[in-house]
């Protein structure tokens, strides 16, 4: 690990500002995401921030976000809220460019229901206006809530015309209570593929265990009441999900069949330029999953369903994952490969990105080849910043 900078942030010298950054978050003031996401509502994070914003702590946490970035945390971290602002975070931070995902509940994402799609294209517009003052450096991706086939094709192509960057898909139930791999959401995939716009999981498209029905979840909430898996998290600096001793485990369970249906539903072979992130979801699911869907692919041979190519290899040319900083990645890599799929977060300004990202990440990185390196801090994420 090199030497700090002036501001305490913690960086690899030779990779600063070129520096891709596949999950970041983008806060609003109480007030305006209370308008945004209307009678939806905004859950427990909204809760949290009226209580929090412009508390003393959030003051004096406001006043020395700039001292140390990496340690503000939250809606008072640098940038938070503001375009200009986190411009300078990131330049102090080392990242040439980011993608921001909403820090909403994202009940607007996953109920089924007008008022949820109308929440939506609100978040939509306000996304793609704040993406422009950045210059497309800080890319706030949009919301496409899938309970409506006709209506999620219609509000991707507005976005796309109106310069979205990338969108964030549900996952928490069969979209439009069909596979996503069936032919009705072929228009849909072939819209971003053909416009270059990747379609990202993030960590609560699948649902969040702090919500209630009719919000939907995979796997089904239920299974976290038990004593044994509850605990309280006090003082979360953004209000975020509390990760518990169950819900980090779970989280992943519905990416990856959402991802699998995709692979071995044909997505990829039939829009081969669409890009896939599935972010703060972990990745250590990622290897068995594809030597799964590899053997299984094997199987099908043998009775005459054959793929073009290897469900891995789909995965290695169209699908890029986040670890997470705690998971061991030098295993991973050196367990099943596909190192062309694992890209760098940090999550800010999330407590759960820690204080030194770059560095928790480095002592994974720096015990595998050399050249992983800069593919893992920048090359690898490249098909997620067109």
């Amino acid at each position: 690990m090199e030497a700090a900078v002036s501001n305490g942030t913690l960086t690899k010298g030779h990779l600063e500002g070129q520096i891709l950054d596949c999950d970041a978050h983008l806060y609003m003031e109480p007030a305006l995401m209370e308008q945004i996401v209307g009678d939806v509502g905004g859950g427990f994070v909204l809760d949290f921030l009226k209580e929090f914003s412009g508390s003393e702590q959030d003051v004096e946490a406001r006043a020395k976000n700039r001292d140390d970035v990496w340690t503000v945390k939250g809606i008072s971290a640098l940038g938070a809220c503001g375009a200009e602002e986190r411009l300078e975070a990131m330049d102090a931070t080392g990242v040439k460019a980011q993608i921001l995902f909403p820090n909403t509940s994202l009940l607007e994402l996953r109920i089924d229901s007008d008022a949820a799609r109308a929440a939506c294209r609100r978040y939509n517009d306000y996304a793609i206006e704040w993406t422009k003052l950045t210059d497309g450096r800080a890319r706030v991706v949009c919301q496409i809530n899938m309970g409506n086939a006709e209506w999620a094709i219609e509000e991707a192509r507005r976005v796309v015309e109106l310069g979205a960057k990338g969108v964030l898909l549900p996952c928490s139930s069969p979209p439009a209570g069909v596979s996503p791999a069936n032919d009705i959401w072929d228009p849909f995939w072939k819209l971003l593929s053909d416009a270059k716009v990747p379609a990202f999981l993030h960590i609560g498209a699948g649902g969040v265990v702090s919500s209630a029905p009719p919000d939907p979840m995979i796997p089904p909430r239920e299974f976290s009441y038990a004593t044994a898996l509850k605990q309280s998290f006090e003082g979360r600096a953004g209000g975020e999900e509390a990760i518990g001793p169950f819900y980090i485990l779970v989280c992943h369970m519905a990416p990856e069949v959402f991802l699998q249906t995709l692979v071995m539903g044909g997505v990829f072979e039939r829009f081969p330029d669409l890009a896939f992130g599935v972010i703060e979801c972990g990745a250590s699911w990622v290897g068995p999953m594809c030597e799964r869907m590899d053997a299984h692919a094997n199987l099908m041979a043998k009775v005459g369903f054959t793929y073009p190519m290897k469900p891995s290899e789909y995965v290695r040319r169209n699908v890029r994952v986040t670890p997470l900083w705690a998971e061991d990645l030098t295993k991973m890599v050196e367990r099943y490969g596909l190192d062309e799929v694992y890209v760098f977060s940090s999550d800010y300004p999330h407590l759960e990105g820690s204080r030194d990202p770059v560095g928790k990440f480095a002592k994974w990185v720096d015990k595998l080849p050399a050249d992983f390196e800069r593919r893992f801090y920048i090359d690898n994420a490249k098909i997620l910043f067109p």
